[in-house]
Parts: structure tokens; C-alpha cells; sequence
């Protein structure tokens, strides 16, 4: 058979000199370029643009800017996705650079299917960013969970748009697109991944498609992008009708099992909004890592879970259908 052809997309907002970096390693790919189109959904006021397209000027691929007015990624996602010509869709956050193998490794993924499949691949935090004790110990992905997937299906739990590719074919002809209708960015990946397996079709771990991630959170902003995780589990709750849903993000709910229920009492009446503002900035002006901090990070940024989710107000999104496939009722 052929090799297929490629369309990598990526969302972006006012950060020119990662997006740039981005795209330098897209454009070192070794996988044949005339295979290769990389589409940049872009809402940006910085010079993005300009950093895009003078890119696209000395390239030898089709490098695409797809100019939005839109907040959302999963739109913007969804804008590209439309716009592409490729066989293959390989979606990325705009902060993740790659190996030069990275799309030859996500294609040979797909090529040892028989059918349609997803393919989630693995990022990791980039050894280029600024080192403190929270950057060293900050796992914002938990592929720590899948480590031993390697080749294997995984849920969709696992289904992480920073590096993960689709057919266009199957998502188009199914409406297998992202839904569109959230109040926070986020979610959006793991909502379309419960969809794509309700729909018959497996999700594949491939860690050899590697990326690593440049974005420097500290701890303050680590918290604020959790309170916003916990806001928009008002959405996902609806959308993804599923008992313990709400108690893998760490909010607690009567329908979960006793002993998480007794183990989430426990942490809220230890880290709540009298002692987390005082742990917070003890845990910021610490110059070396410990066991202790470490443990105490995760319990504080769950905090900022379960106070994003109780503050944010009830949400009645409609599900985005997915449509039978061709030739069926």
C-alpha cells in the first residue's frame, strides 16, 4: 500500500517563539514531505501570523494558516480538520516539539491495524525548561498510568489531543469531530475519545510517537489551569455519563465507593480554603525538592479541582452525535 498522506494540526494563542520551535521540528521530519501538510489554527494578537507565514514562505510543505475568531481549541481543531487533505489527522498541542521520527512512528502505528484506530502517542516534560522544585516534580499528563501499554489499547481516559492521530475519513464520515459547546478549554480530547470507543473503534498507546512538552508552570499557575479543570468537569460530567467520572478527578461524590469517599473527606479536611492559601506559599518559596512537598502538591492542585468544579454552575450541553456508518441506518 502507499504511504498516506498527513495533516498535523495545531492550536495556537499568542506564543510565537514556541509555536515557531514547533513548527521547525515538524518541517525536520523524515517522513517524505510531499506526504506532509501542517495546518496552524490560530486566534492569536501577538505575531503569530507573521512568524507562520514567513515559516510557510521557506518550507517545502504546505504549512497552512487557518485564522480563527474562536476561544476554543476544540473548534479551532475542529476548523482544521475541515480545511485538511490528509489521510491521516495527527493533532498537537502547540507547546509539544518532536523527533524527527514522529510521524513515520504514528503512521507505522496505524499501518499495523487492519481498521480504524486512534493513536495515542507519548509526551514528556521538556529537560529545556527552567528547573525549580515544582518544574522537576510537575506531571501534568498521566501517561505514568499507561507506561506499560506500549502497542496495547487504552481507554478513553487516555484519548490526550498534545499528540494523538485519527483518520480524517472515520471522523468526518461519523461526525467523530470535537464537540464544541464547552465553558472551559479542555476536556475536549477526552470527551471525543469516549465517543470514538462507543463507536467501536480502539484507542493504541505508541510511545515511539515522542514529543516533549515546553510550557513552564509554576505552582501559582498550576493551580489556576486546575480550577479550571474543575470547572469544566461541568461539562464532561454531562457528556460522559459515567459513575466515577467526577471521582477520578479527584471530586468527591456520594455514588463513589466508601473508602474513596473516606479518603477524599480525608484530604479536604486537611488541604481546604483556610490551609491551602498558607501551604501554597510555603510550598513556592522552597528552593529544593522533598518527599513531603512532593506529596503535598498533588493534594494542594486537587484542591483547586474540587473548588473549580464547586464553583462553576450546572451545565446542559448538548452530546455531539455520532452518525452511523455509510450505507448503514
Amino acid at each position: 500500500m502507499s504511504a498516506p498522506t498527513v495533516s498535523v494540526v495545531l492550536p495556537t494563542y499568542n506564543r510565537a517563539d514556541v509555536v515557531a520551535t514547533t513548527i521547525e521540528r515538524l518541517l525536520a521530519q523524515d517522513y517524505p514531505h510531499h506526504l506532509l501538510e501542517v495546518l496552524v489554527a490560530d486566534n492569536s494578537s501577538d505575531d503569530t501570523p507573521a512568524r507562520v507565514r514567513a515559516l510557510a514562505a521557506a518550507a517545502d510543505l504546505p504549512v497552512t494558516l487557518v485564522s480563527s475568531q474562536e476561544r476554543l481549541p476544540a473548534v479551532k481543531r475542529n476548523q482544521a480538520l475541515r480545511a485538511a487533505t490528509g489521510d491521516l489527522m495527527i493533532f498537537m498541542n502547540d507547546d509539544v516539539w518532536v523527533r524527527p521520527d514522529f510521524i513515520r512512528e504514528h503512521v507505522a502505528a496505524h499501518a499495523r491495524h487492519a481498521g480504524p484506530v486512534a493513536v495515542v502517542g507519548l509526551v514528556e516534560q521538556s529537560a529545556l525548561m527552567p528547573s525549580d522544585p515544582f518544574i522537576e516534580w510537575y506531571q501534568p499528563f498521566a501517561y505514568a498510568q499507561i507506561a506499560d501499554r506500549a502497542g496495547r489499547e487504552v481507554t478513553y481516559r487516555h484519548h490526550w489531543s498534545m499528540n494523538l492521530s485519527l483518520p480524517r475519513r472515520v471522523m468526518l464520515e461519523r461526525n467523530l469531530v470535537f464537540h464544541e459547546d464547552w465553558a472551559e478549554i479542555g476536556h475536549e480530547d477526552v470527551e471525543l475519545g469516549y465517543r470514538w470507543s462507543k463507536a467501536g473503534y480502539p484507542i493504541v498507546y505508541e510511545p515511539r510517537a515522542w514529543g516533549e512538552h515546553f510550557h513552564p508552570h509554576g505552582l501559582d499557575s498550576a493551580c489556576r489551569l486546575q480550577e479550571s479543570i474543575g470547572r469544566g468537569l461541568r461539562d464532561l460530567e454531562v457528556l460522559i455519563p459515567e459513575p466515577d467520572l467526577l471521582a477520578r478527578y479527584g471530586v468527591p461524590t456520594r455514588s463513589a465507593p466508601p473508602t474513596t469517599r473516606v479518603r477524599t473527606a480525608a484530604r479536604v479536611a486537611l488541604f481546604n480554603s483556610v490551609t491551602v492559601p498558607v501551604v501554597q506559599r510555603r510550598l513556592a518559596a522552597l528552593d529544593r525538592r522533598s518527599r513531603l512537598a512532593e506529596w503535598t502538591y498533588w493534594k494542594v492542585l486537587l484542591h483547586y479541582t474540587r473548588r473549580g468544579y464547586r464553583s462553576a454552575p450546572a451545565r446542559t450541553p448538548t452530546p455531539t452525535p455520532t452518525w452511523s456508518p455509510a450505507g448503514e441506518p
